[in-house]
């Protein structure tokens, strides 16, 4: 078997808990969402998105961003995911969000340790089940100097469970609107942790595996 798995995130890895966040301080909360799709399958998740420009008039060439996303094109984004399930039962969406205030020293300053772990939290035993995986993140989410070591300890972990080839190749997000996909599915899962906000969240959770961490009272 063989996938592709696209990531991107929502929320920053800044520590300045001390200030409210958009007010000088960094959010509370840090999501990573996937979307992992036997090979191929992109046109289902471009689908999705194409329809988000077509209805605002709007080229593809002008990225279109989760965060300008007005709220019905949310919630109509999240009614998607239950319809992309509905018919694709091998498409599957995860996501990932740590309550940041729970987090100890090392992670905090070692946060691309944070980011790599929590990556593997949220996929590695996922990618164990294939015999090969194109794993393809926002390439504005890992410092080019990181991108190898992310690699590196993916296939380290990969390789105490079986023989899973992995090809790591971090894409631009404005060229690939399946990761655009990804960030508007992480934005959702991200703000209803850190602002609260709650219709699409609960149209798109029932079609999410999700993970927390460092949440106390579940991890």
């Amino acid at each position: 078997m063989a996938a592709t798995i696209y990531l991107d995130e929502s929320g920053c890895l800044g520590w300045r808990l001390d200030q409210p966040y958009l007010r000088g301080g960094s959010s509370r909360f840090f999501t990573l969402a996937a979307a992992i799709i036997p090979d191929g399958n992109e046109p289902i998740l471009n689908r999705v998105v194409r329809g988000m420009y077509k209805r605002r008039g709007r080229s593809t060439s002008n990225e279109l961003k989760s965060v300008a996303l007005k709220s019905g094109e949310r919630e109509r984004f999240a009614n998607a995911l239950g319809e992309i399930r509905r018919r694709h039962t091998d498409i599957q969406f995860a996501t990932i969000t740590v309550r940041k205030e729970n987090v100890g020293i090392a992670f905090r300053r070692h946060p691309n340790g944070l980011y790599n772990y929590m990556v593997k939290c949220l996929l590695i035993d996922i990618m164990a089940q294939q015999d090969s995986v194109s794993f393809i993140p926002d390439a504005r989410s890992i410092k080019t100097e990181l991108r190898h070591s992310l690699h590196e300890y993916l296939v380290t972990e990969l390789a105490s469970l079986g023989d899973t080839f992995l090809q790591t190749t971090p894409w631009e997000s404005k060229d690939c609107l399946p990761l655009q996909f990804v960030d508007i599915l992480a934005g959702i899962v991200w703000s209803h942790y850190e602002f609260g906000n709650g219709a699409a969240y609960r149209a798109a959770n029932p079609h999410i595996v999700q993970r927390r961490l460092f949440f106390g009272d579940l991890h």
